[in-house]
């Protein structure tokens, strides 16, 4: 199904118009390889033990990043909203079976391009493939800021360090998901957020 310009977010065209200042002919072609996916609330874009063969540009919606243990528990690795990019990075690169989930949290719009086509586009437009080391530089930041927050941290530093990232992660992720991510118990961190708001 082909994506009309209107149905595109502004932060998706302004990363290639703007930011990587492509051409109309060159986003237009670039576009042209993208097809839209939805995933309902819950429902898994992805799952440990699949390939992952595409990336996929959050267009609406957010999604959670899990792995799990040999005793069942999860433990979220992020969240991700509007104008990220999708996908179990360490499986698409290697071409072996990942161990991440990557699960809606909200109905989610996807933009979709698989690997074959992605590649294909880098050679031929070599700015799309300097668009995504960049990116790919700002994840492995992102993951080693993640570990010191993890290993250095206390709770109440990560919790006030994610609301500053992200004011309205409240309204949109569950309780008990965030409390996961700060590795706390569900009512500790309703105790931390109702201590915070007397101060």
């Amino acid at each position: 199904m082909e994506l009309y310009r209107s149905e595109l977010s502004q932060h998706f065209v302004d990363t290639f118009i703007k930011k990587m200042e492509f051409t109309e002919e060159e986003f237009n072609y670039t576009v042209s390889f993208f097809k839209r996916q939805y995933v309902p609330r819950k429902f898994f874009y992805l799952k440990a033990g699949q390939i992952a063969m595409q990336k996929a540009y959050i267009n609406k919606g957010s999604t959670r990043t899990f792995t799990m243990d040999e005793k069942g528990r999860e433990h979220i690795l992020n969240f991700s909203f509007e104008d990220w990019w999708l996908a179990d990075f360490e499986s698409y690169h290697t071409g072996k079976p990942g161990t991440k989930y990557i699960q809606a949290v909200e109905d989610c719009e996807l933009l979709c391009i698989s690997k074959e086509a992605l590649e294909k586009l880098e050679i031929e437009i070599p700015k799309l493939k300097a668009l995504f080391e960049m990116k790919q530089k700002k994840m492995i930041f992102s993951t080693m800021e993640r570990l010191n927050e993890v290993k250095t941290l206390t709770a109440e530093e990560r919790y006030l360090n994610l609301i500053k990232k992200h004011p309205q992660i409240f309204q949109r992720i569950p309780l008990q998901y965030i409390a996961s991510y700060l590795d706390i118990e569900p009512q500790s961190l309703s105790r931390l957020r109702k201590r915070l708001s007397t101060k």
